[in-house]
């Protein structure tokens, strides 16, 4: 349940005007639901316990979660004056410096044992998959993973001006953002200079 809400959503969120009106959002939902339960029919299956360990192996391994924990804990500078906007206070440095250098470095080295210590999987410890089958267990692992990297690569293709510019304008905060209180701060002495409203 959780899943299929976090899913709904998101997809709302991208679509408010589509989405939030009307049965619309009832009709997403119906379509997610098909979708998971054709999905699921698949591995019930004769041969779906195949399936269903590529789907827990592969798509479900911790390569994919440490991949976005070390992005994510990565770009935690930038995060850390939200979450003084979203509880109302600072939260400890410690957690900044953790999130910043200790989570990544232990995902990391996590990431890099995990890739010395992969095996290819065998149904039963017995039955080796087909080339084909590590190829469609691989393509699940990326299909959440490539997301983000070809979204950037979209992004950058339908920005206009030079290379330098596009990168400049995707990296800056969106302008329907509210502005930190941090950032609304360090403005001011730009706003009110020593003799005040410039």
């Amino acid at each position: 349940f959780v899943g299929l809400e976090a899913l709904m959503t998101a997809i709302s969120d991208m679509y408010p005007v589509v989405f939030q009106t009307g049965h619309w959002r009832k009709i997403l939902l119906l379509v997610i639901s098909i979708g998971g339960f054709l999905v699921g029919l698949v591995m019930v299956t004769e041969g779906g316990l195949y399936v269903f360990q590529l789907f827990d192996y592969y798509a479900c391994s911790g390569m994919t979660l440490l991949i976005f924990a070390i992005l994510q804990s990565i770009c935690a500078n930038r995060l850390y004056d939200n979450i003084e906007d979203m509880i109302g206070y600072r939260p400890s440095s410690v957690m900044k410096y953790c999130w910043q250098y200790c989570t990544p470095f232990i995902c990391t080295a996590t990431f890099i044992f995990s890739l010395i210590k992969f095996t290819p999987l065998k149904f039963n410890n017995v039955y080796e998959y087909p080339w084909w089958g590590y190829s469609i267990g691989w393509f699940f692992t990326l299909s959440s993973t490539l997301m983000v990297p070809l979204f950037m690569v979209y992004g950058i293709a339908v920005t206009p001006g030079t290379l330098r510019q596009r990168l400049r304008a995707l990296c800056m905060p969106a302008e329907d953002l509210p502005m930190t209180v941090a950032r609304k701060e360090s403005l001011i002495p730009t706003l009110y200079g020593p003799t005040g409203l410039q």
